[in-house]
């Protein structure tokens, strides 16, 4: 029975600042020195080009022009220099904090996604989880980066209301109220717009995700020909459309509750310049100022107006980049494995072929009514060939995803050797695992690459030859004219070249060559093949299992003729287990499927010839 999920506990803002922050000034130690003096040059720049303006009004009516071009010069100086620190500073910490994002943060998320158990990555909501926190790194305005970015901006603005807002207390205190008031009433907008669209963000991931799927399928080469065959354009197109839509009539929703801030601010800001110009006004006309200071202090009210309309927006797009930064976390956050021993700090290889065996194992997926697979029992010896068959949906596909240490039963023990996976060590268990899935598609590397499954450096080329002659590839690879060089796809280059179906499998067939596993297994790899074909493949599987352990999972029954036991599983449970003799004399369903099946792994070559 599934627990209920207790609520994750968030980060909050500050933990959540700093965590970018020291790992923005671990990536990068020279920001230390680059954030002070571009926060300096943020907060002087608006005060000189005010102070210009009070000095050019200032030589205009005291006609002091040669006084005036002195200064004038000096100020500009100095506002060239503030300027010039500020882009080209800001540039450099804005490129700083992008390859934090997408080297730290970035770095963390695909190894995350790389490592994690695959149970991690595969149900549904975790994908949805994981489009989340892929999304929350997307750009540089979600997540780590903006937090980062808004950050220095916040503190820029704090330092910049502190000091103006002290000038301007001693100018009248009834202005800097009702642009206070201005920043709460902004504040208390924001925060409800915040929350809004915190409601809804999973419904913004999900639309940003199936706009992706979408995208991702009309560029794809191997949906590209049945778009075109089945002619699919104007389906595709629709249905992009739809999801365009849907995100148009979100953002519209998102937008509305943004409006009243603004609202609010051209409420304020009439309030404030009415204000500012009546009290500063009399003041002149009283001979209790000049016009130069009037025009000092009306930029001055300006600029800190500014900065408290910045507080608030920045304070607003913390706590957003915040939240997304949760949602990286989230993801962050989804638990691991437990190892019940550390006995596996020093794993030994498992060369030989190993003993597998299911003690009372039950499988139940994630939020499912009942198990998927209920106590199982079986045990392969050392060496033995085994025959996994049923109809599709029987659960052979979860058997074989114990069987590899993707998944991890919910009841019972799967031993290895007499020791549980988790105490062999997973990775370890692993490496003595040679795999070929149904699903399983050549990457769009080099057939060198695909084969030995590591980097060019750690490749041993004689035995990538070795592995494509004993799976029938060698001819066509040595005709190719990059050979083993060449690329699969033309994805990355522009030679690659396209296999066909029998060819791709005799490709994942020297991949398994080449590993060398002491366990081979093959989910229903042939399952895109024709029954003869499939047979033949399967043939060439048989040949190089000799000596391994090795077990065979088909719904079609290819497999059977040259395994030692086969294993017939029906609705979660084996209902029947024995020799292929022994299930024939038995004529249950094993062999009521065998009789439906052999007349399709008859070549009509020999027919015609009886």
């Amino acid at each position: 029975m599934s627990k209920k999920e207790k609520p994750q506990k968030k980060n909050s803002l500050f933990k959540n600042i700093g965590i970018v922050t020291s790992a923005w000034l671990k990536k990068y130690p020279i920001a230390w020195i680059l954030i002070p003096l571009y926060l300096a040059a943020r907060l002087a720049s608006p005060f000189l080009n005010t102070l210009l303006s009070s000095e050019a009004i200032s030589a205009i009516t005291k006609g002091d022009i040669k006084v005036f071009i002195t200064k004038i010069a000096i100020i500009i100086g100095i506002i060239t220099i503030c300027t010039g620190i500020s882009n080209f500073v800001g540039s450099y910490l804005q490129t700083e904090r992008t390859y934090t994002r997408l080297g730290v943060f970035g770095g963390i998320l695909f190894r995350k996604a790389m490592y994690t158990d695959y149970q991690n990555v595969e149900l549904s909501k975790n994908q949805k989880i994981l489009g989340k926190a892929a999304n929350s790194i997307s750009s540089n305005w979600n997540g780590p980066e903006e937090l980062m970015s808004q950050t220095m901006n916040i503190t820029i603005t704090f330092l910049g209301i502190i000091s103006y807002g002290a000038v301007i207390f001693t100018i009248d205190w009834k202005i800097l109220l009702v642009i206070l008031a201005m920043f709460v009433g902004n504040v208390s907008l924001q925060s409800a717009a915040i929350r809004y669209s915190d409601k809804h963000r999973e419904e913004s991931t999900e639309i940003w995700r199936k706009k992706m799927y979408v995208f991702r399928k009309s560029t794809n080469i191997s949906a590209g020909k049945d778009i075109r065959i089945y002619q699919l354009q104007n389906w595709f197109s629709s249905v992009f459309d739809d999801v365009i839509k849907r995100r148009r009539a979100y953002q519209s929703s998102v937008e509305l509750h943004w409006y009243y801030p603004t609202l609010s601010d051209v409420t304020f800001n009439f309030l404030r310049d009415w204000l500012a110009y009546t009290i500063l006004i009399k003041r002149v006309l009283a001979g209790q100022m000049d016009v130069a200071t009037f025009t000092l202090y009306i930029g001055l009210i300006g600029s800190f107006s500014s900065w408290i309309y910045s507080l608030a927006g920045n304070f607003s797009s913390l706590r957003r980049s915040s939240h997304e930064f949760n949602d990286f976390y989230e993801f962050m956050d989804l638990p691991e494995r437990k190892v019940e021993s550390a006995t596996n700090e020093n794993p030994v290889p498992l060369t030989e072929a190993p003993e597998i065996e299911f003690r009372n194992v039950d499988f139940k997926y994630d939020g499912a009514e009942k198990n998927t697979l209920e106590n199982l029992n079986f045990k392969i010896h050392a060496g033995e060939k085994i025959a996994l068959v049923g109809n599709n949906g029987a659960g052979k596909t979860t058997i074989v995803k114990m069987l590899t240490g993707l998944y991890k039963q919910t009841g019972g023990e799967i031993l290895v050797n007499g020791k549980s996976i988790d105490q062999i060590g997973l990775e370890n268990y692993q490496d003595a695992i040679s795999v070929l899935f149904q699903d399983t598609t050549p990457m769009a590397f080099t057939i060198e690459e695909n084969v030995s499954s590591q980097e060019l450096s750690k490749t041993d080329n004689a035995k990538v030859w070795e592995a494509l002659k004993k799976a029938g590839l060698e001819e066509k690879v040595s005709n190719l004219k990059d050979k083993e060089k060449t690329f699969i796809t033309q994805t990355l280059n522009e030679e690659g070249i396209l296999l066909s179906g029998g060819e791709t499998q005799k490709l994942l067939l020297a991949k398994a060559i080449y590993k060398g596993g002491s366990f081979l297994i093959l989910d229903e790899p042939t399952s895109a093949l024709d029954p003869l074909a499939e047979s033949k493949i399967y043939e060439e599987y048989n040949e190089m299992s000799g000596g391994k352990t090795a077990v065979f999972i088909s719904h079609r029954l290819a497999s059977t003729k040259f395994c030692d036991k086969i294993m017939f599983l029906d609705n979660g449970k084996i209902s029947e287990f024995g020799t292929h003799e022994e299930l024939m004399k038995k004529g249950g369903k094993y062999k009521e499927m065998f009789d439906i099946q052999s007349q399709y792994y008859v070549d009509n070559n020999l027919k015609e010839a009886e």
